[in-house]
């Protein structure tokens, strides 16, 4: 599926907006989301500078060359159709930010091991994404890549590297890299806010 939970999508973003990464990489484009969130909150929120004059560099990795549309060549600089263990494997810019969100649980274990200590290596810091449950997920629209592999917990996401877990009940949400100290005192209020009743939860 091209998509991903929505209940996750403030969390996220709010994460980009404390990091303020100045070139990101967004891996499994899928319906282009993310690249559209961090074009408009880190370029245009807040800003008047000009509707096109873009500074950001967002770059998306989409083996499904049929998810890509016109749009999404608008958002993104550049868009890779292949999978992401051949980008990694021929990469040769670094990025501040990696974006792994719903990505880990469509690869077999050792394959998402390599591309996670790949990862690390050539860039600044990857924030994941993946579901604490196992879905079974076939071939949707007859994407092959959409299969359901493999099931990742916090702790083994965290033998990767120096990292940290935002508190989120539908997935693990964790940032590996150089910058998860910035997020230190992010994770301290999601764990203020676990404290509070469950129906206020819902709108936080």
């Amino acid at each position: 599926m091209p998509s991903s939970y929505p209940e996750q999508i403030p969390i996220i973003i709010d994460i980009l907006m404390r990091l303020r990464p100045r070139s990101i990489l967004d891996i499994g484009v899928g319906f282009g989301k993310y690249g559209f969130l961090a074009r408009e909150y880190l370029e245009i929120w807040g800003k008047d500078t000009g509707y096109k004059d873009f500074k950001l560099r967002i770059d998306g990795v989409e083996p499904f060359n049929e998810y890509i549309t016109p749009c999404h060549r608008y958002i993104y600089n550049n868009i890779y159709t292949t999978s992401a263990l051949e980008f990694v494997n021929k990469q040769s810019t670094s990025y501040d930010l990696v974006l792994l969100i719903d990505v880990l649980e469509h690869l077999e274990k050792k394959k998402g091991e390599m591309l996670l200590n790949d990862l690390l290596q050539k860039n600044r810091n990857v924030l994941i994404s993946t579901p604490k449950i196992f879905h079974r997920q076939g071939a949707v629209y007859s994407n092959t890549y959409e299969v359901h592999r493999s099931l990742w917990a916090k702790k083994e996401l965290l033998k990767f590297g120096k990292g940290i877990v935002i508190p989120f009940k539908l997935a693990s949400i964790v940032l590996l890299g150089k910058d998860y100290n910035l997020l230190k005192r992010y994770k301290l209020k999601r764990q203020i806010f676990k404290l509070l009743p469950g129906f206020l939860q819902e709108f936080l």
